[in-house]
């Protein structure tokens, strides 16, 4: 089922956003830097959990108070041995386990024992054939934490694409294997604008794949490259599409007039991706539970100097409020964490070596 739903005029909103006073995320010498490449996981509580530093390959503490933020050094993880972990690209914790990820292996860490067990992705045996075997994780550069994970079941979930078809893997983190969800995903249309550009040996990607989030029992999955996102229930199998709109950027990314998927040039595969990277993106759902909403943040088209939206979402997935959040503060940067006290947005000015500045950023109530 397709769904449509649009703002409303600016004269019906009935929700603000409320913007902090820069605050300061005091990150001293532990190895992580003001810059957005930082990955955590944050327990129930929205205020505390683990932050993992690539530099150091420990998993440090994070702390997070209504005035400010600070990091705690944890211990230095051994990379080989029963007790060792690989390469890390983003990680997510359950009750009883840590799992670290990259696109081809998992290392899957007891919290009692500290053991690790790992896998390459061919030996979950759900793959099939398919060569060059991945899976799409998320990293910094998009998330700064894995929101498709269930925590009430302690399943995370993934996108996998074969160059055909795209579908949902959920990883279970208790018995150290994976499934596929039986949600339909827009493949056709995937595939359609999805950026991938050879140049002998190198293939540029978009970063295209779908994005999920978990919200109870809910999977909520946005496209970067188009507005359409879906809703399915984990419980009941159900999945509804919506259609989203906005007068302030376009419903979908264009591929390059030049665009083909191998070309014979480097030049030619940078300015092609440059090209691409200035189309719009949408990006992950964050359910909001202060007021009971969903927010997607939108980069519109145009480069450096591209606007960044807030869309605002009632429980039934209707558009209810659009913001303009690069006109309402010019320092503030895309990225965000969401926290118990609002969504820490990343400051785009940082002075200071060992301070990350950032704001908190609400939704209020019309009075």
């Amino acid at each position: 089922m397709l769904i449509s739903c649009s703002e409303k005029e600016v004269s019906e909103q009935d929700v603000f956003l409320e913007i902090s006073e820069r605050k300061k995320f005091h990150i001293g010498e532990s190895g992580i830097t003001a810059e957005p490449r930082y990955f955590v996981s944050l327990d129930s509580s929205r205020s505390k959990g683990v932050i993992y530093n690539k530099f150091a390959h420990s998993l440090d503490s994070i702390f997070v108070s209504a005035d400010s933020a600070w990091i705690k050094d944890g211990d230095i993880m051994e990379n080989q041995g029963p007790y060792g972990v690989g390469n890390v690209l983003s990680f997510f914790t359950t009750d009883d386990h840590i799992v670290f990820m990259n696109p081809q292996q998992f290392f899957n860490q007891n919290k009692l024992t500290r053991e690790v067990s790992m896998k390459f992705m061919h030996e979950f045996g759900i793959f099939g054939d398919t060569e060059y075997l991945g899976i799409s994780v998320p990293t910094p550069s998009f998330a700064h934490e894995l929101y498709g994970l269930d925590e009430d079941s302690g399943v995370g979930y993934f996108i996998f694409d074969d160059d055909n078809q795209i579908r949902v893997a959920g990883y279970k983190a208790s018995s150290d294997s994976m499934f596929f969800l039986p949600v339909v995903l827009d493949s056709e249309k995937y595939f359609d604008l999805r950026y991938k550009v050879k140049y002998k040996g190198l293939i540029m990607g978009g970063g295209d794949e779908p994005q999920l989030n978990v919200v109870g029992n809910k999977l909520i999955i946005s496209y970067p490259s188009f507005s359409d996102f879906l809703v399915y229930d984990l419980r009941s199998q159900e999945q509804n599409t919506f259609a989203s709109s906005s007068n302030s950027f376009p419903s979908q990314r264009d591929l390059p007039q030049n665009y083909s998927d191998e070309v014979d040039s480097g030049e030619l595969q940078w300015e092609l991706g440059k090209l691409w990277g200035e189309e719009v993106r949408y990006g992950y759902f964050t359910y909001l539970g202060s007021s009971d909403k969903y927010i997607r943040l939108v980069k519109g088209g145009g480069g450096r100097d591209a606007s960044n939206f807030i869309e605002v979402f009632d429980l039934e997935f209707q558009k209810t409020e659009e913001f303009n959040l690069t006109e309402m503060n010019p320092d503030i940067s895309p990225d965000y964490l969401n926290t118990k006290y609002g969504l820490m947005f990343r400051a785009k000015d940082q002075p200071d070596e060992d301070v990350m500045y950032y704001y908190n950023i609400n939704l209020a109530d019309s009075k």
